[in-house]
């Protein structure tokens, strides 16, 4: 009966023969192509039709093909194409017929004010609707050029965003949104992934010693990346939950596209050469030793001052002295020692992807690799990634994505940090006689010159190694190996609702070895006594999250869009660091922890976290030009105690499109768009793990045979409350002459309380100090990007200006009952201190000043400074405003793009400077040295103790080794303007590049960090050990590296 009746009605409709019912029965086709002005195609841009909630993206011929349900036969609708970067554009297409064709050329904005950007949880939103602040970074900004590693390409392009680098391969960048946010604790972004959080984790080394092994984000490889957004902040980011306080950076990497079922090939690929940007200015008029006098014998005191490592010796003035090279050598400058050690560094990084299918399934796989030989002697590193992604439609209604990506990074002798490991830490302290090339033949040992015969040929046997020893002769490597994995599947329950399930880890193993032979005078890794020594560890990392995510987005009333999510997460993390050392071995060259011949110490931290998390977001725009948001989440974490353990946290924006809202303000001929935005936020953070409980730490010394274990020095406290962060802002969006001029402004307004740290305790408690509840730190700030095209000719002439700035100011303004400041480091010899002071911004900088009376003069004692006995502050690490200034040049086939970083304001601290002087090294230190010994040059400007001047000459090797212990002449200004990005391309004309079977093919001269303006001499004014919170002091750090190469793009 049923088919009988189905039959009837198929009968009945084709002899009928009405062809309005047949267009109503099947879907209608909307073709077209998207071009940029010009003519030339524009690919993976998007064109959708909101009203139906279907889109597509353009293939390599910038054609797409998209499917409109049967019921829009009779309907006007709106067809919208965009692409980052350029201004999107709508037609209001009438749907007659089985099939319609829709055209678009997009032309280039100065900035991004509408389209769709990624979101919170990766979901896609329109950036008008958007009331809170953010800023997306393409493929493009972060492929201009081959910087060290991605973060490091986001230098100088966003607003409000300071990001430091280290000078070495692999190392570690540090990057703080809108000031720090915690006085003791991680003040880093969280990274997320296509959807899935990823750790940044940080191994680096310190002011004192250790190495710099990075942060975890630099494994990923920028050609991979499709865009990066930066929310900056709670308000944007408060979805993502207790990690969000700090910022989110949402990477979107690349995916595959239809292309008919042909292979898509990309290529890219950079060759550059690296030299240190900048190196100090040494004096060249006094050689090694002290009080004008040197002489050697063995190098280790037997001659006179022959065992000092400092240059406050003779007069470089071509008389023979007795040297380590030999007797009766010319005593002569050699001005290039120091420079001469450095090689020419070179790195290698390409990227090969392929990629392809249908609008049903398709794919993409990218191999890449970088390979860099740092300017460092016998310092290497290499990374190689690969990505695969897969995107299927199993059905109208099921749709799957899967990604997995490899990285594995691999380093030789990394340089090492600080006081007591920087191989460049001696050349502060290098006699300013010593012929570096003398060096090289470091293996015919100490006996040559009278040294100890088990060293290595040396200039000083007291205190230093051979620079070349040191890095042939004990070997460092590191390996870390990543996997980063995510599947997911929606299902399209309806138009406009769907379901998505999602799965994802990153699983990560740092294992190293730092093997150190006989004669390594670093008590910390050898016994002297014994055969050398050596260190290995193995960090090992697992994050899973898992979402189950309700997303809506329906209209009503034809003008009434309403967008929902709801969904829960699931996140377990597990940490697990071995690590095993011996200061001595019996046998030289096996490094085996069987071979030792004292106690080992061996370590292991094992740390176990999971947290579960509910949330849910509902967005109402009306009429396209208002739009409320609100958004709640509450977590469960497990480093909390039971019944303080869940914390909730809402937020609320709005944001009105003036020009959609106000008529008069529509059509108007200087104002092309306007909106303003606001929103208020709350966001937790819960503790590390066990600090509710007193743990246990192993000692690898035995008792007897018995294992010995010790409570820790940190007091638990099982009452732990989680750290809020509330936050505020507002905005104002603006779009001049057609898109020519754009502003992006924000201000914002943030505190968190209830802050968890450390505080120093009694030791008769059996502890050092205890885990509080306290304190609160708060940030207000400004941030602002300015885009203009001042020059845009019809095939010619487009200049492109865009600059952006971000002021922030912090204060601390609670801590805790009897409690003034928490120190971040003491600094090398306990005379510096950096400080989180009640009162005062974070990041204080202290130290000994000299004394002074009341009428501010210097006070000394024997023609020298008196220092006083209490710390006093010089300032704070923290800038007064970031910037970065960034011009593009387009004319025919060729471009010229040129990048400022700027920082302006905030103080430094100089070890180098300041040990620099003290041993007598650098240009600085000569200041009144053109006198002998007898008749000493220098009188300080001050007052003796009973308040008469002081007329007491004293040596320049006394007053500068009398400054020790005081820094106050070496806290320096921290500004600096810096050249970081210069690139002059070239794009093959389409025609040529038809030809050699590409779509486009591009080549390019660039640079990085091409010059510098600074007021601290000698040093770089960026710098970083690590990622944590003691920043601002420096020393002995390579600066990172001035670059010039050459890369090549091709896309078939």
């Amino acid at each position: 009966m049923h088919r009988t009746l189905v039959r009837s009605l198929v009968a009945s409709a084709a002899l009928a023969g009405a062809p309005a019912a047949v267009y109503a029965q099947a879907p209608i086709t909307v073709t077209g192509r998207v071009t940029v002005e010009g003519g030339e195609p524009l690919t993976a841009a998007q064109v959708f039709v909101p009203a139906y909630s279907v889109g597509a993206s353009t293939r390599d011929d910038g054609r797409y093909t998209l499917t409109l349900p049967a019921r829009a036969v009779g309907q006007t609708v709106v067809v919208t194409a965009r692409r980052i970067g350029f201004q999107s554009q709508s037609r209001s297409i009438a749907v007659t017929g089985p099939s319609i064709t829709a055209n678009f050329t997009l032309t280039q904005a100065a900035a991004q004010l509408t389209g769709v950007v990624v979101s919170a949880l990766g979901i896609e939103r329109e950036k008008s609707t958007l009331g809170t602040a953010q800023q997306q970074v393409t493929n493009t900004e972060l492929t201009q050029t081959k910087a060290q590693n991605l973060v490091n390409q986001l230098q100088g392009k966003v607003s409000g965003v300071q990001i430091t680098g280290a000078g070495t391969p692999g190392g570690s960048t540090n990057i703080i949104i809108r000031g720090q946010n915690s006085l003791a604790g991680n003040n880093q972004p969280l990274f997320v992934v296509d959807g899935i959080p990823v750790s940044n984790a940080s191994r680096g080394g310190t002011l004192g010693n250790g190495y710099d092994y990075g942060n975890a984000i630099s494994d990923l490889n920028p050609d991979d990346i499709e865009s990066l957004t930066i929310l900056k902040g709670p308000n944007a980011a408060a979805l993502y939950g207790s990690r969000a306080s700090n910022g989110v950076v949402v990477i979107t990497t690349k995916k595959g596209l239809a292309s008919d079922g042909r292979m898509r090939t990309e290529f890219n690929s950079f060759l550059q050469f690296d030299k240190p940007s900048i190196l100090p200015e040494w004096q060249n008029q006094y050689g090694q030793g002290a009080g004008g006098a040197f002489r050697y014998v063995n190098g280790a005191g037997r001659g006179t001052c022959d065992g000092c490592d400092q240059s406050w010796g003779p007069k470089l003035d071509g008389r023979l002295i007795d040297q380590f090279t030999g007797p009766q050598q010319p005593w002569v400058a050699h001005p290039d020692n120091v420079d001469q050690f450095f090689e020419t560094g070179r790195t290698f990084s390409s990227t090969l992807a392929v990629s392809g299918g249908t609008e049903r399934a398709n794919a993409r796989l990218s191999l890449g690799t970088d390979q860099i030989k740092g300017f460092v002697p016998n310092n290497a590193f290499r990374k190689v990634s690969s990505l695969l992604s897969g995107n299927l439609q199993v059905n109208p209604r099921i749709a799957t994505t899967a990604t997995l990506q490899y990285i594995r990074n691999s380093a030789i002798n990394r340089v090492g940090t600080g006081y007591s490991n920087s191989i460049l830490e001696q050349f502060f302290w290098f006699g300013r006689q010593v012929d570096m090339s003398a060096l090289k033949d470091y293996a015919q040992t100490g006996r040559a010159n009278g040294g100890p015969t088990s060293r290595e040929y040396n200039w000083n046997y007291n205190y230093h190694n051979n620079p070349y020893w040191i890095q042939y002769e004990n070997p460092r490597r590191d390996n870390r190996d990543r996997f980063q994995g995510s599947v997911s599947a929606t299902y399209q329950i309806a138009d406009g609702i769907s379901l998505l399930a999602r799965t994802g880890s990153d699983i990560y193993r740092l294992e190293g070895n730092q093997n150190f032979s006989p004669g390594y005078i670093n008590g910390t890794y050898v016994n002297q006594s014994y055969q050398g020594g050596f260190l290995s560890f193995d960090d090992y990392r697992n994050e899973n999250n898992s979402d189950l995510i309700l997303t809506a987005d329906r209209t009503f009333l034809d003008k009434l869009n309403v967008q929902t999510t709801l969904g829960g997460n699931l996140r377990r993390e597990q940490f697990n660091q071995k690590s095993q050392q011996t200061t001595g071995l019996l046998v030289s060259g096996i490094y085996n922890i069987s071979n030792t011949a004292v106690d080992p110490t061996l370590a292991q931290e094992v740390t176990r976290r999971q947290v579960n998390g509910v949330y849910g977001s509902a967005a109402f725009t009306w009429d396209g030009w208002w739009t409320v948001e609100g958004t709640a989440r509450n977590d469960w974490s497990s480093t909390l105690p039971k019944g303080e353990n869940s914390y909730f946290y809402p937020s609320v924006n709005t944001s009105v499109v003036l020009t959609d809202a106000v008529p008069a303000l529509k059509d108007n001929k200087w104002l092309s768009f306007a909106k303003i935005r606001g929103g208020i936020a709350q966001v937790g953070a819960d503790a590390n793990p066990y600090l509710l409980a007193t743990t246990f730490t192993g000692n690898s010394v035995k008792f007897g045979t018995l294992p010995q274990y010790s409570l820790g020095n940190t007091l638990a406290n099982a009452q732990l409350k989680p750290e809020i962060t509330r936050s505020n802002e507002v905005g104002l969006e603006l779009g001049l002459l057609n898109g020519r001029v754009t502003l992006d402004g924000t201000v914002y307004d943030r505190y968190t309380k209830n802050q968890i740290f450390n505080v120093t305790i009694s030791p008769a408690s059996g502890f050092t100090s205890k885990a509080i509840n306290a304190g609160r730190l708060s940030n207000k700030g400004v941030e602002a990007l300015l885009s203009v095209i001042p020059i845009r000719q019809q095939g010619g002439l487009t200049w492109t200006s865009t600059f952006n700035y971000g002021r922030n100011r912090n204060r601390v303004d609670e801590l805790t009952e009897g409690v003034s400041s928490i120190t971040l480091s003491q600094g090398l010899f306990g005379d510096i201190a950096v400080e989180n002071r009640l009162g005062e911004p974070a990041g204080v900088i202290r130290t000994y000043a000299l004394a002074r009376d009341e009428q501010g003069r210097l006070i000394t004692s024997g023609g020298l400074p008196v220092h006083d006995d209490t710390l006093s502050t010089f300032g704070n690490i923290q800038a007064d405003w970031i910037g970065g200034w960034n011009n593009t040049f387009q004319w025919k086939g060729f471009t010229v793009n040129a990048l400022l970083d700027i920082r302006r304001g905030g103080k430094m601290v100089s070890y180098t400077n300041y040990i620099g002087d003290y041993s007598g090294v650098l240009q600085s230190s000569l200041k009144g040295r053109e006198v002998d010994f007898d008749n000493p040059g220098i009188t300080v400007q001050g007052v003796n103790e009973n308040g008469t001047p002081n007329t007491t000459k004293v040596t320049a090797e006394e007053y500068y080794q009398s400054l020790f212990g005081s820094l106050e002449y070496y806290i320096y200004d921290a500004s600096y303007t810096r050249l970081r990005e210069v690139r002059v391309g070239f794009d093959l004309p389409n025609r040529l590049a038809s030809r050699l079977n590409a779509q486009s093919i591009s080549v390019a001269l660039t640079g990085r960090n091409l010059a510098i303006w600074k007021n601290v001499p000698n040093v770089d004014p960026e710098f970083a050990y690590n990622t944590g919170n003691f920043q601002g002091v420096e020393y002995a750090l390579p600066s990172n590296p001035r670059s010039i190469g050459f890369s090549l793009r091709v896309t078939p």
